[in-house]
């Protein structure tokens, strides 16, 4: 399936869990890829979230005050429950989706590989390669940074 696909099915799955209804073109838009990643990628958003991790650690952690996300996590060697918010998971071949509500998932690992779509701050360090709303691929930062979707622009 092509990235533009990807994004689309995403942002349409982003659409109806949040009971907005059918997706548009500026949906479309807040969309980013992750591909070939080594070190940690932060993303906070409300949206959607599918990927995977061939050899690391997650921690998923539901925002308060919201609606309670959809969090499906295979293939993980351990996990450890932090408190009624907020999990972890180890291991290597972890596959994972996240949808409805508002949630952070911190990966740091090697393998790193997920398309996102929705509302609010993905931060990067490492090395691969990213695309914001299908467009062509840029490295990832070797510093911290974050990028905000939903919005124009990167906070650097």
């Amino acid at each position: 399936m092509s990235r533009r696909a990807l994004i689309a099915v995403l942002a349409a799955v982003a659409a109806l869990a949040a009971g907005t209804g059918p997706a548009t073109a500026a949906t479309a838009e807040t969309g980013i890829e992750l591909a070939g990643g080594s070190g940690r990628a932060t993303l906070a958003l409300r949206g959607a979230l599918l990927g995977g991790l061939e050899r690391g650690r997650m921690t998923i952690t539901t925002l308060p005050g919201t609606e309670q996300p959809q969090i499906l996590v295979q293939g993980y060697d351990w996990q450890t429950v932090v408190d009624e918010r907020t999990t972890v998971y180890g291991g290597e071949r972890i596959r994972f989706r996240v949808f409805r509500g508002a949630w952070r998932v911190r990966i740091r690992g090697s393998g790193i590989n997920a398309s996102a779509v929705g509302r609010g701050v993905v931060g990067l360090a490492g090395r691969g390669r990213y695309s914001l709303a299908g467009a062509p691929y840029r490295p990832w930062p070797a510093q911290y940074q974050t990028i905000r979707l939903g919005n124009s622009g990167r906070d650097g």
